[in-house]
């Protein structure tokens, strides 16, 4: 009986990891075959430009497919930490996106913010928060255009950083679930996940997500990623050089 359970719990395991991978990957993919649609009526130059992000598009979904090897592995990786200046992220989020001209992505985030995060996961995270925002838009119905706002600050060694639109709001019941795989969808035929991978990926960092009210219409996250401690023996290293 313990081992059949044990095997149960295995397979259980096996089945949302691939559920987790096979969800990023869809998303991802469908960009690219976006992006790729449009490289049909391009000139050179465009061509030159486009084909860059549609191999690093390509290359993160093959990273994903990657994982499914790590049998069982239901949960993330360990966050490969360094600093590096989230408006390059802004910019790869931006490009992968490749919304419509009636949806339009602001970033506000000063070029000196700096993050101590592991680059690929942060992506994930925010690429899947600002599609959300954009599907949402786009599923409205309303005809007027939209808005995906990004933004992030620093205070003291913790960068907060803000995923906003202004489309229709979260249904009540995807607030009951959030976060909770299968359950926590904003759309009809979602899965939920992103948010599941989105919360785990986060709390790996030390940091949180949220869900924030807003007073006038649309959907808010907050992000907070704490920079990761000062090692006494490495200060102590790099201060006797």
């Amino acid at each position: 009986l313990q081992k059949m359970l044990s095997e149960q719990k295995h397979l259980a395991d096996l089945g949302l990891a691939v559920s987790k991978i096979n969800h990023d990957m869809r998303n991802i993919l469908a960009s690219a075959q976006l992006m790729s649609d449009r490289l049909v009526d391009v000139d050179d130059p465009m061509v030159k430009s486009f084909a860059p992000k549609l191999v690093r598009t390509i290359d993160r979904a093959v990273g994903y497919t990657s994982e499914v090897l790590a049998y069982g592995q239901a949960s993330e990786a360990e966050p490969r930490r360094r600093r590096f200046a989230l408006t390059t992220l802004s910019q790869e989020v931006e490009d992968i996106l490749a919304l419509d001209t009636n949806i339009h992505f602001i970033s506000q985030i000063q070029p000196d913010i700096m993050i101590d995060a592991d680059s690929e996961q942060l992506f994930r995270v925010i690429h899947n928060l600002c599609r959300n925002a954009a599907q949402a838009l786009a599923g409205s119905g309303s005809g007027i255009p939209g808005r995906i706002l990004l933004s992030a600050h620093r205070v003291g060694s913790v960068v907060s950083i803000t995923v906003d639109d202004d489309g229709p709001g979260m249904p009540r019941k995807a607030r009951e679930h959030l976060f909770t795989p299968f359950r926590g969808s904003a759309r009809a035929g979602g899965t939920g996940l992103g948010l599941a991978i989105a919360r785990e990926i986060i709390l790996a960092h030390g940091g949180t997500i949220a869900l924030v009210e807003k007073p006038g219409p649309g959907t808010q996250f907050r992000i907070e990623i704490p920079d990761r401690p000062v090692s006494l023996d490495n200060f102590r290293l790099k201060s006797q050089l």
